[in-house]
């Protein structure tokens, strides 16, 4: 059932050719109705379709095939519809930026992201901070941990001696504060 929510599929052999892409239909009969038609066993009533494109393209454990699958999808009227659809789109979409003219494009359109640097941060630390004061035990527990790791390294590496030894021990102890502040950040 879940298989059958996709409304394309985009399905890859080993080493990312392409087995099929295109819609799944209804019951999975578009997908079905490809691979029979390409030379794949006929799916059986109840199998899972998923399950049965996988050992018709030799994917699944134990199975094997002769057909080359990457080739009877490049050879298919198929991807020729696809690269039809595609070309459209790409069409359309020419003519609606050229419609639109130089003047109103908008330079943040092609910006990697949808909201600048400062807007996104300001925005998860509000949302992080109101997390935070939601829940007053999880600062209350952060800090008893940091005083009481704290106390425990001070404690235990008061008055240190200057020897190779003694200077061994201070620099653990500073690792054992570095454990502690990377508890401290982990949420």
């Amino acid at each position: 059932m879940l298989f059958e929510q996709f409304d394309r599929l985009l399905f890859l052999a080993k080493g990312g050719r392409t087995v099929y892409f295109g819609q799944v239909g209804a019951g999975s009969k578009i997908l079905i109705d490809y691979f029979e038609k390409t030379g794949a066993p006929p799916c059986p009533e109840g199998e899972n379709p998923a399950e049965w494109m996988l050992t018709a393209i030799g994917a699944a454990p134990g199975s094997h095939t002769d057909v080359d699958w990457h080739q009877a999808w490049l050879d298919s009227k198929e991807r020729v519809a696809v690269r039809q659809e595609l070309q459209n789109l790409k069409d359309e979409g020419l003519k609606k930026s050229e419609s639109q003219g130089e003047e109103k494009k908008d330079k943040s359109a092609y910006t990697e992201f949808a909201a600048p640097f400062g807007l996104q941060f300001i925005t998860v630390f509000i949302r992080v901070s109101q997390q935070l004061w939601r829940t007053p035990s999880y600062i209350y527990s952060k800090m008893f941990l940091s005083i009481i790791v704290g106390l425990f390294v001070g404690f235990s590496f008061f008055k240190a001696d200057t020897s190779q030894q003694g200077l061994a021990n201070q620099l653990f102890s500073v690792f054992l504060v570095c454990l502690n502040l990377y508890k401290l950040v982990q949420c």
